[in-house]
């Protein structure tokens, strides 16, 4: 945390001087022994923050985000309590509140600007400490102070305790992969079964989806299916998968071991209303790393990026989308 709150400094100290600058020119108003309704108010948001963090009730940006809103309001109140002290008291504190609205602001830019530059200078400690263990660090994400580790991870615990150490990490989550479903059980019995009209082309069921190997069709059909029920979410203009897009891409991961045959492109895709090709393709090529990295044997898969404008329709509502090739 004390690593974090170094790299917010700049913020940090604005909000300081928001503060005493709040209580050199705002006073002369009611004086209170008692904190004022705004103190009162701000002070119980608060506490109901630093619970939510402490608990674990809120993680990734969000749990970042209320930690530098809770640092900036810190250093807002005690750069006006530092101004207010050198005049001699602190019970004309009603007119602070003014201050709130510059603090708001200079917070906005820590959370846009400031911390996600933390999360990128965390993702290079990660990286380092993954290549230094001979473990590809495409699979690693960042979100805000907690790291998504892949599954194959789990089984280096030196490594995963470095991570767990480093300055800056809060949390670190492996993503696991969900078991196979066991091969469904027939009784021992002869049944009769009707062949299909020669003109019928039935639709498979979600069950013959999702048994056994797939041919083509059934898998392009399954990856479509995957990606319209667990779509792949990115932050805007980011390519770091976290912990949500990465059980999305281990439901991917099942579908495609299913398709032993086929050659798989991983398209990615802008966010909502932009053209970016250059952003839909890392997208695309960290989504086909980490499938690689989770055993999705990499000559079965080419990653590509797409926009807007692609010919092919788009797959669902995520990121990424599959197109059997």
């Amino acid at each position: 945390m004390l690593d974090f709150l170094a790299h917010l400094w700049p913020w940090l100290v604005a909000c300081l001087a928001i503060g005493a600058a709040a209580a050199t020119f705002l006073h002369g108003g009611t004086l209170r022994s008692r904190p004022a309704r705004w103190l009162s108010w701000f002070g119980a948001a608060s506490v109901a923050g630093v619970t939510a963090v402490a608990v674990g009730a809120v993680e990734g940006v969000v749990s970042t985000a209320i930690e530098i809103a809770l640092a900036c309001f810190a250093a807002f109140l005690l750069g006006a309590a530092l101004a207010a002290l050198k005049r001699g008291t602190l019970d004309d504190h009603e007119r602070w509140a003014v201050g709130l609205l510059p603090v708001a602001l200079v917070w906005w830019g820590a959370v846009e600007i400031g911390a996600p530059a933390y999360e990128a200078y965390v993702q290079k400690r990660i990286a380092a400490l993954a290549q230094g263990a001979g473990v590809d660090p495409a699979g690693f994400g960042v979100s805000g102070r907690d790291v998504t580790a892949p599954s194959a991870a789990a089984d280096k615990p030196a490594l995963m305790a470095e991570i767990a150490a480093t300055p800056g990490v809060r949390r670190v989550i492996v993503a696991q992969t969900a078991a196979p479903a066991a091969p469904e059980t027939t009784p021992d019995r002869t049944a009769t079964i009707a062949p299909p009209p020669p003109d019928s082309d039935p639709e498979p069921t979600p069950a013959a989806l999702h048994a056994g190997e797939l041919d083509a069709t059934a898998c392009q059909r399954a990856l479509d299916e995957t990606a319209a029920s667990e779509p792949v979410a990115f932050r805007p203009a980011r390519t770091t998968i976290d912990r949500r897009a990465a059980l999305a891409l281990d439901k991917a991961v099942e579908v495609i071991r299913r398709c032993p045959q086929a050659t798989i492109e991983v398209r990615g895709h802008a966010d909502a209303g932009a053209s970016n090709e250059g952003l839909a393709r890392r997208r695309a090529l960290a989504a086909e790393r980490y499938l690689r990295r989770e055993g999705v044997a990499g000559r079965r898969l080419v990653a590509v990026g797409c926009c807007a404008g692609a010919q092919e329709p788009r797959r669902g509502s995520g990121a990424v989308d599959y197109i059997l090739r």
